[in-house]
């Protein structure tokens, strides 16, 4: 194919809609997996004030990266490269969920660990957990959603691959219910609050996707993520969106440099 370069919503009617929505990451813990109960306590760090992204790179040594980083995550998608990529494979089994809340989003994860699993370029990645932001992290051409979702994947060897999911105001979404009933009652613990969830269900139809190297989009903001944006949202009625708001609002942070990145398009279904 061309090797040529063009904005992102281009001939894509899913995202021609973002208009109508609302304009407006997560730490290694949220983005791997739920926290040891032995982990040493990290620093402190919010959305907002003090602690806000603006800072997260001065609170602790480890978060160091957030600030000194060039390859951070989110980023705002404007011009893309297209390419035939070879598809995402998801090996996702419908099954037994915890939800968690971690101080910063509510997290679900599957309770049989091994059974679901991506494959991207060839990689297995297991999958840990999703979670959700208030609005979108990721912007396109400058506008947000009122909601990503993040399908965290990590390899026995540590390395990460996220899937993100837009979501849109429209018609209501019942596979997202089970979770959505338990988002105002997730504590700390995964195994309070268990529910049946049909993983692959959650997922858009189109499964064509936006990539690019990125980092966790909260501290540490660990680098060498592999980001996959799925261009088709996923809808959800204005009740089931309001649910994800009043447990966590504007947990978002700001979009970041590309900093000569590579975004890619995947040009086919």
């Amino acid at each position: 194919m061309k090797n040529t370069t063009k904005v992102f919503a281009t001939g894509l009617a899913a995202f021609a809609l973002i208009g109508s929505m609302s304009a407006c990451a997560t730490s290694a813990t949220t983005e791997t997996a739920t926290p040891s109960a032995t982990a040493a306590a990290p620093a402190a760090w919010s959305y907002s004030g003090a602690n806000g992204p603006d800072a997260w790179g001065t609170l602790d040594p480890a978060y160091a990266t957030c600030t000194d980083g060039t390859a951070q995550s989110p980023i705002d998608i404007t011009t893309t490269t297209p390419a035939d990529l070879p598809n995402i494979t998801f090996n996702y089994v419908a099954g037994e969920a915890g939800i968690f809340n971690n101080g910063h989003t509510v997290e679900a994860e599957p309770l049989m660990e091994g059974e679901d699993a991506i494959t991207l370029d060839g990689v297995d990645y297991a999958f840990k957990q999703f979670h959700f932001h208030a609005p979108s992290e990721h912007a396109v051409n400058g506008t947000h959603y009122p909601l990503e979702v993040h399908f965290v994947h990590k390899t026995e060897d540590g390395k990460i691959a996220v899937v993100g999911v837009f979501v849109q105001e429209g018609a209501a979404n019942p596979a997202w219910d089970p979770f959505i009933a338990d988002i105002a009652t997730a504590t700390e613990d995964p195994e309070a609050n268990k529910v049946q969830i049909d993983w692959a269900a959650l997922l858009p139809t189109d499964q064509t996707t936006v990539r690019y190297d990125g980092s966790l989009t909260t501290p540490g903001c660990a680098e060498g993520v592999k980001w996959n944006v799925m261009t088709t949202p996923i809808t959800m009625s204005a009740d089931q969106i309001a649910a994800f708001a009043a447990a966590y609002d504007n947990n978002a942070r700001p979009v970041q440099p590309v900093n000569g990145r590579v975004v890619t398009l995947d040009s086919t279904p």
